[in-house]
């Protein structure tokens, strides 16, 4: 199973050698790997910092058969999305929409959210 996910927000990844991820990296990084635990915590909003860190998770898993099987962390990430109102305020006039995007000025987050839920 190989699991990707794009940052969102800056972080130290400590299970990776304090990796630090900026926003637009690929999380793993070359010669990681990612746990579908640790996704599953970076993709939902971190008590203490009210933040995400990863967004657009893709996990590519084949079953015995070749089929591709829903994957779990991927589940986990579009209920997460689900259950959290868009776009969240991440401060100084930045709110972050479902797609991971940030976008300056509350009205023109609400117009690019309203677009994205559209598509």
């Amino acid at each position: 199973m190989m699991i990707k996910a794009k940052v969102v927000n800056l972080f130290k990844e400590k299970e990776h050698n304090d990796h630090v991820y900026s926003p637009g990296d690929v999380y793993p990084a070359e010669g990681y790997e990612a746990n579908s635990e640790r996704v599953k915590f970076l993709s939902q909003v971190h008590q203490k910092y009210k933040k995400i860190y990863l967004a657009e998770i893709e996990v590519d898993e084949e079953n015995d058969e070749g089929e591709a099987k829903k994957p779990e962390a991927k589940e986990l990430a579009e209920q997460n999305t689900n259950k959290n109102e868009f776009p969240k305020h991440t401060g100084g006039g930045w709110y972050m929409l479902s797609s991971g995007e940030k976008v300056h000025g509350k009205d023109e987050a609400l117009a690019a959210e309203n677009a994205l839920q559209k598509e």
